[in-house]
C-alpha cells in the first residue's frame, strides 16, 4: 500500500510516520486544517536512534535504517496463518539487507530485504509447493521511497458510472450543504501542449516498456495488447500520447519514471495484476508496473487443445492453440494495462458491442467458441482486438481536457449520457463476483447479452467436443494419463455461462445511477431502476440450467473413459484435476456430482432464495421460491429411475447433489445465512422429498439410495445433524479463473485478473 510519510526529528530519534490521509479539510484556513489533523491519529512505522548529527534540526542525520527494511512489514507470517499455510514468524538471524539490490535513481530509493520465515509446525500446501526447503523459506521484501510529484495536477471527481478507480477521504472543510465524503479518481498525469485545440500532442504521452525478459514471441504479443490503448487516447483528443515499446538496456524496471509490463513466473497457474503507485493525497498515477503471469498462456493453449485437439499446435494456423494463447495474452496485456491507468473491471462489456458482445478489454473475455455447418469447432473469432466501446469512453471521461474556460462537469456529464444513450452498462466486481450476485448480465468469461442463450450455445459447444475428444487432445510423447488434464476444461466448458444463465432466477437488471439520470428505457419510469428479470426469462434460464443434471449431460462417453489412465510415474496428481474417491482410477460419478452440485447450490443460494421470496410477494407472476425448489427437485428425483444401469448410477450422484444443496440452504446462518422465509420453505420441500423417499419400497442400489438420502433429511430435520456435516457433497471443481485481489478495499481495484 503506498503511504505519504514524514520524516520526524523529535530529540535524537528519527520517526518516519504515516500521515493520515482519510481525513482532511481541503481550506486555506490553517487552524480548520489543524483541528482536522489534531483529531485523527496518524501512525509511526518505524523510530531509530540518530547515530550523528551535523547542525540543529532540520538539517542533516546519520540514521541506521536496517530495522526498518529488515522487518515483516507485509505482515508475510500473518497471512500464512490465516491462509492455514504454517506458523511462521520472522527469523531475524537468517535476515538481512541487501545491499546489492539497493538502488538509487532521480526521483526513488529502492531498499530490499531477504526475510526468512520458519516454523516449527506442518508447513502447508502452497508453501510446500514453492518453497525449497518448506520448515524455512527465504523471500524478497522491497521498500520504493519516491519523491513526491511536482504540484500542477488537478485531480479530477469521481462518478460511479465512469469506470475509474477511486480515492477517497473525509473532507472536514465541506460545507454543510455538501457531501462529507470525497472521491477522486486515480489516472496519470496527462495534458495537452495546447489547450484550447480540440486535438493536440501530449506535453508528456504516457510510455509503457515491456520486460525484455519476456521471451518471442510473447513480447511482441504483449506490444501489440498493450498498444490498443493508443485508440483510446487518440479518441480523447491526445495525438500520440501512448506508446508501447521494450525496455531499453541500461533502463531499470524500478526507475519510478519508467512504466513496465513485467513478466514473472509462479509455479502453478497464477494472478497478473496491474497495480503501481499511486499518491494517495490526490489519486496521480506516479508509475504503473504490470505483472503478468507466464503460466496464464499455458493454461489458454490447454484449454483449446482438450476443444481442439493438438493437430494444429504449432502450425500457426487460426485454430493453432499456440496462436489462440497469444492472441488470449494481447487481451491480458490490455486488460492490466487498463488498471495502471486507472480503470476497473467491467463485466458487463462481453453483452454489448459486436456479435456476441466484446465491448471492453476491461472484462474477462471468455473464448467466443462455436460450431460450423459440418458441426465442429469454429475457433476463428475465439478473441477480439482493439480497445472496445466502453474502453474509449473510459479514457475519455479519466483524461479527456477541457479547454480553458469550459465546463468539466458539464463535458463529463455528457461522455456519461453518451454512454446510456449507447447502451454501455458499467458493473464491476461487486455485482458479478459474490455467489448471490444478481444481474445476468455481470459475468466472469461470458459471452453474449442473452446469458441463458449463451448456456444453450456453450452446452452443445461442449457436447461437440466431447465427442471428438481422444488420444488428439495431448501432444505426441505425452503420457495419456495427461489428457485428464485437458479433459478438465472441456467436461466444464459451461461453468462461467452456467453462473450467468444462473443469474437470472430471482434477478435484477439495474444500473448505477444518480438522481436526475434519464431513464434507460421508456418502460423504466422516471429514471433507472431496479427491475426484476421477466418471469418467462426467469423460467427458461431455470429450465436450461436444470438441463444440466440430466444423466445424458453428466455422465462421459465410454470411450473416452476408457482413454482416462491413472497418473503415469513421474506425474503426480494436483489440484488442477478433479477429485477422485476412485483412486487411481478418474471418478467418472465424482466429477458429474461436482457438475451437478454447480447448477444446484448455484440456483439453492441464501441470497438469491431470499430474492425469490420478496420479488414473487410483490409481483406474483415472478417464480416463487416453491416453484423453484420444486422444479429442482422434480429435475433431479421425477418419474422412474432409468433402466440403464450405467444412467441410473449418475441420476443418483446428481441426486446427492441436489439434496446435500437443499440442506445446505436450510442450515445456513449468520448475516448472509437463510432468512426464516427461506429456510422454512427448504425445510418443508425438505420433508416432503424425504416422505416420497421413505415411500419407496424395494431392494437393490436405488431403494438403498432412496433410504440413505431419507435418512440424512430426517436427521437434519429433527435437528440432529446440527454442529455436523450433512451427507458428504460433491468434490470442489478444480480451479477456474485466477482471480485478483482488493486494492482500497473494493472488488478488484488497481489490479487484474
Amino acid at each position: 500500500e503506498t503511504r505519504v510519510v514524514t520524516l520526524r526529528w523529535l530529540g535524537n530519534r528519527l520517526l518516519v510516520e504515516a500521515e493520515n490521509l482519510g481525513y482532511r479539510a481541503l481550506s486555506e484556513d490553517p487552524l480548520e486544517v489543524r483541528a482536522v489533523e489534531e483529531s485523527f491519529a496518524d501512525s509511526v512505522l518505524w523510530a531509530g536512534e540518530l547515530a550523528a548529527v551535523e547542525g540543529a534540526p532540520p538539517a542533516r542525520a546519520l540514521v541506521d535504517f536496517t530495522s526498518f527494511i529488515v522487518r515483516d512489514a507485509h505482515d508475510v507470517a500473518g497471512t500464512l496463518r490465516r491462509s492455514e499455510e504454517g506458523s511462521y514468524s520472522l527469523d531475524r538471524e537468517r535476515s538481512v539487507i541487501d545491499l546489492d539490490a539497493c538502488l538509487a535513481f532521480p526521483d526513488n530509493l529502492e531498499l530490499e530485504a531477504l526475510l526468512t520465515f520458519a516454523t516449527a509446525g506442518d508447513p502447508g500446501r502452497e508453501v510446500a509447493e514453492a518453497a525449497a526447503v518448506p520448515d524455512a523459506f527465504s523471500i524478497v521484501q522491497h521498500h520504493s521511497l519516491l519523491r513526491l510529484p511536482e504540484p500542477g495536477y488537478e485531480p479530477r471527481a469521481f462518478d460511479p458510472r465512469s469506470g475509474s478507480f477511486a480515492i477517497g477521504f473525509a473532507d472536514y472543510a465541506a460545507p454543510l450543504d455538501a457531501p462529507l465524503r470525497r472521491r477522486w479518481i486515480v489516472r496519470h498525469r496527462l495534458a495537452k501542449r495546447d489547450p484550447a485545440a480540440a486535438r493536440s500532442a501530449a506535453v508528456e504521452p504516457l510510455v509503457y516498456y515491456v520486460d525484455p525478459g519476456a521471451p518471442e514471441p510473447v513480447r511482441s504479443a504483449l506490444v501489440e495488447g498493450a498498444s490498443w490503448w493508443a485508440a483510446a487516447f487518440d479518441a480523447a483528443g491526445y495525438e500520440d500520447a501512448f506508446r508501447v515499446e521494450v525496455l531499453p538496456a541500461g533502463a531499470h524496471p524500478l526507475d519510478v519514471r519508467y512504466n513496465v509490463i513485467q513478466w514473472v513466473h509462479r509455479s502453478t497457474r497464477g494472478w497478473s495484476y496491474g497495480g503501481g503507485v499511486v499518491d494517495p493525497r490526490t489519486g496521480e498515477i506516479i508509475k504503473g508496473h504490470v505483472t503478468l503471469g507466464s503460466l496464464r498462456i499455458r493454461q489458454d493453449r490447454l484449454i483449446f487443445e482438450g476443444l481442439a485437439g493438438t493437430a494444429a499446435t504449432g502450425t500457426g494456423r487460426a485454430d493453432d492453440p499456440v496462436e489462440l494463447g497469444l492472441a488470449r495474452i494481447r487481451q491480458l496485456a490490455a486488460h492490466e494495462v487498463g488498471h495502471t491507468l486507472g480503470l476497473a473491471h467491467n463485466f458487463a462489456a462481453s453483452t454489448y458491442g459486436p456479435p456476441y458482445g466484446r465491448g471492453s478489454v476491461m472484462d474477462y473475455p471468455a473464448p467466443l467458441v462455436g460450431l460450423g455447418p459440418d458441426g465442429r469447432l469454429d475457433l476463428s473469432a475465439a478473441y477480439a482486438t482493439g480497445a472496445g466501446a466502453w474502453d474509449v469512453q473510459a479514457i475519455r471521461y479519466a483524461y479527456s481536457e477541457v479547454a480553458p474556460g469550459a465546463d468539466e462537469a458539464a463535458a463529463l456529464a455528457a461522455i456519461l449520457r453518451e454512454n446510456q444513450e449507447r447502451g454501455l452498462l458499467f458493473l464491476t466486481d461487486q455485482d458479478a463476483r459474490p455467489p448471490g450476485a444478481a444481474h445476468p448480465l455481470a459475468n466472469l468469461w461470458d459471452n453474449d447479452g442473452d446469458p441463458v442463450g449463451g448456456l444453450e450455445r456453450a452446452i452443445a459447444v461442449r457436447q461437440a467436443a466431447l465427442a471428438a475428444f481422444g488420444t488428439g487432445n495431448v501432444r505426441p510423447g505425452e503420457p495419456l494419463a495427461l489428457l485428464e488434464e485437458v479433459l478438465v476444461p472441456v467436461y466444464l466448458h459451461h461453468r462461467y455461462q452456467l453462473e450467468a444463465a444462473v443469474k437470472a432466477v430471482g434477478g435484477l437488471y439495474y444500473e448505477y445511477a444518480l438522481r436526475g439520470d434519464p431513464a434507460a428505457s421508456p418502460e423504466a419510469g422516471s429514471g433507472p431502476r431496479a427491475e426484476p428479470v421477466p418471469a418467462a426469462y426467469q423460467r427458461r434460464a431455470l429450465e436450461v440450467v436444470l438441463s444440466t443434471l440430466e444423466p445424458e449431460f453428466l455422465d462421459l462417453p465410454e470411450p473416452v473413459l476408457r482413454l482416462l489412465l491413472p497418473r503415469a510415474y513421474g506425474y503426480p496428481a494436483h489440484r488442477e484435476l478433479f477429485a477422485s474417491r476412485t483412486s487411481p482410477a478418474f471418478d467418472a460419478l465424482g466429477a458429474a456430482a461436482t457438475a451437478a452440485g454447480m447448477a444446484a447450490s448455484g440456483l439453492l443460494q441464501p441470497e438469491r432464495a431470499a430474492r425469490l421470496v420478496d420479488l414473487h410477494r410483490r409481483d406474483p407472476a415472478l417464480p416463487s421460491l416453491e416453484e423453484v425448489l420444486d422444479r429442482v427437485v422434480a429435475a433431479a428425483f421425477a418419474g422412474e429411475p432409468p433402466a440403464e444401469l450405467r444412467q441410473a448410477e449418475v441420476r443418483r450422484a446428481a441426486q446427492g447433489a441436489v439434496v446435500g444443496s437443499l440442506l445446505d440452504l436450510a442450515r445456513s446462518r449468520g448475516p448472509n445465512g437463510a432468512s426464516p422465509a427461506v429456510r422454512a420453505r427448504t425445510e418443508g420441500a425438505l420433508a416432503a422429498l424425504g416422505a416420497r423417499l421413505r415411500e419407496s419400497a424395494g431392494d437393490g442400489a436405488e431403494a438403498a439410495h432412496r433410504r440413505y438420502l431419507a435418512g440424512e433429511i430426517a436427521r437434519y430435520l429433527e435437528r440432529r445433524l446440527e454442529g455436523e456435516s450433512p451427507l458428504p457433497g460433491p468434490a470442489e471443481p478444480p480451479p477456474g479463473a485466477p482471480i485478483g485481489m482488493d486494492w482500497l478495499g473494493s472488488g478488484c481495484e488497481w489490479n487484474g485478473e
